[in-house]
């Protein structure tokens, strides 16, 4: 695990003051603010990040951005002395496992590490069953079929309810590692990924007229129509009436 807090104290009381390794953690290194802190992060690949929020510089959200942007499987708890609904909110977006608001107790920094590690035990273990009961078929790395494996899916299944949490279960892994993995393999998040092929084969449903625009978004995987419509100008820069107007 990395600890990252810009005050002296907070990580040499973090350090010294914690009994980690009777959790089976070991502490592997330190920084006092965000940029040094991925750096470690890109160098020491640890399995835990516990980091503060605000900091010089790169702040804590801007690093677990970062770091999730840049595909690290690392299992990742925010600290701060604010209880502030932005903040939490702005974490959880990016997959940390918990906040914890400072002062915290002993007994509450063991149940969320306690949390953490049986993540990352169940990501080495599935991480080490994917390659001969998932995988079998395909050449290139693990990493590779696991890609091409959520392609495919995204692929059959675009027009479903599917959710990334969905994917995640079909291929047997944590949000965080099918993350990092595909952002790794393909330099896009599953996310865009996914809008992507939605948005494929939404261009090809307007330019048939004889669909709906309502029933174009329910068989793009949007329950609203509405909603269907902001992405897909988001996305195209033309409104789906638009984009059917210059087919037609």
């Amino acid at each position: 695990m990395i600890i990252v807090d810009d005050e002296d104290i907070i990580r040499e009381g973090l350090r010294d003051y914690i009994a980690w390794s009777e959790m089976g953690i070991q502490i592997s290194g330190e920084a006092e603010n965000g940029k040094e802190a991925l750096q470690k992060v890109r160098d020491l690949k640890p399995d835990i990040l516990l980091t503060d929020v605000v900091m010089p510089g790169m702040n804590g959200l801007e690093l677990i951005q970062a770091i999730r942007e840049e595909g690290h499987p690392v299992e990742i708890v925010v600290l701060s002395a604010f209880e502030n609904f932005q903040y939490i909110k702005s974490a959880l977006k990016f997959n940390a496992v918990d906040y914890l608001v400072k002062p915290f107790n002993q007994i509450e920094l063991e149940q969320v590490m306690g949390k953490v590690i049986l993540q990352v035990k169940r990501d080495r273990m599935i991480a080490d069953y994917i390659p001969s009961q998932v995988l079998t078929i395909g050449s290139g790395t693990r990493d590779q079929r696991l890609s091409q494996e959520i392609i495919k899916l995204i692929e059959q299944r675009y027009m479903e309810r599917l959710t990334i949490q969905d994917i995640a279960t079909e291929v047997c892994l944590s949000i965080n590692h099918m993350a990092s993995v595909f952002k790794k393999e393909t330099g896009e998040t599953v996310v865009d990924h996914l809008t992507k092929v939605r948005m494929k084969h939404a261009k090809r449903m307007l330019r048939d007229p004889s669909f709906r625009i309502y029933e174009i978004a329910g068989g793009t995987g949007y329950s609203d129509a509405n909603y269907f419509a902001k992405v897909f100008k988001k996305y195209t820069g033309f409104s789906p009436k638009d984009y059917r107007e210059q087919w037609l």
